[in-house]
């Protein structure tokens, strides 16, 4: 029973998938601070809930259209390994995906019974475009899809990824904050460096994608990990120094830069799995972070 809790805990991707839950809340605390009502708090947990059930049928259906490829690179992964069928990922799939849209639709109900119809126009330009972005990554009706495109693969995920905090803002009519934004522009960073690091980790076994890496050479990979890094490092503090935040809030951030100050001594000893995951851990105590400064601004 509990070896078969941890396996669809990997499948799904649990950890990763409660950070974008956490995005969302981010984006609608940051415009709002705690002053939540009743209504905000249902509108903001039911598109919290609607991301973490796509993000766990997304990874779902990752896992089975990469299947031989983790056999290489993973095969320790739920699927590879045996410990779940295709057939019950399948059904996990198709079953995280509805409650995803429940919570969704859950999520548009409650606005309309506020009358806040451009929230619920927003939120669903929003939402089909992070979709959009999904299935232009993976491809359909056998067209390859732009994670055999190199970078522009990496930067269509990450995008997809900041979209979360956008998504949780527009619930509550304010995804064009320029608070907002630069999170979304923070967390984007993150994840496009990540990203990179993920298809140096990953080279040997993506026999069937031609991923950055593949193109410039693992070297020149790791350099451009570690530029996007910085990237990442200006935009976390940047926002703090020019009073988007209060200046002395940037404390609350700091270990999350320090975190990725770390990430060029892992790049340069080739430890590309422990790279991609302080970046990971990073951003996680970055979110916390904004979370507690805006907390105290109210």
């Amino acid at each position: 029973m509990v070896n078969n809790i941890k396996a669809y805990s990997d499948l799904f991707r649990v950890e990763n998938s409660l950070t974008g839950l956490i995005g969302v809340v981010i984006g609608a605390v940051v415009v709002n601070g705690i002053d939540f009502t009743l209504g905000d708090a249902m509108i903001v947990s039911f598109f919290g809930l609607s991301v973490m059930f796509f993000m766990f049928s997304w990874n779902a259906y990752n896992d089975i259209t990469d299947i031989e490829t983790d056999r290489v690179n993973r095969p320790d992964r739920p699927l590879p390994s045996g410990k779940i069928s295709s057939g019950s990922a399948m059904i996990g799939l198709i079953i995280a995906m509805v409650l995803s849209i429940i919570f969704l639709l859950a999520g548009f109900w409650r606005l309309g019974s506020e009358g806040e119809s451009d929230s619920i126009l927003s939120s669903g330009i929003i939402w089909a475009a992070a979709i959009l972005l999904l299935i232009l990554y993976e491809g359909v009706s056998g067209m390859k899809g732009l994670k055999h495109s190199g970078l522009i693969g990496n930067f269509c995920i990450a995008v997809a990824i900041g979209m979360d905090v956008l998504f949780g803002a527009s619930g509550l009519g304010s995804p064009a904050d320029h608070r907002v934004l630069a999170l979304a522009g923070m967390a984007v960073s993150f994840s496009l460096a990540r990203e990179v690091i993920k298809d140096i980790e990953d080279i040997h076994g993506d026999f069937d994608r031609v991923t950055f890496p593949k193109k410039v050479g693992i070297e020149n990979a790791r350099s451009v990990a570690w530029v996007l890094t910085l990237l990442a490092l200006v935009l976390l503090f940047t926002p703090f120094l020019v009073g988007i935040f209060p200046l002395h809030h940037i404390l609350f951030v700091a270990p999350g830069g320090f975190l990725l100050m770390l990430v060029k001594s892992k790049l340069f000893l080739e430890e590309d799995r422990a790279a991609q995951y302080l970046i990971k851990r990073a951003l996680q105590i970055s979110m916390v972070g904004v979370i507690v400064s805006a907390c105290l601004v109210g």
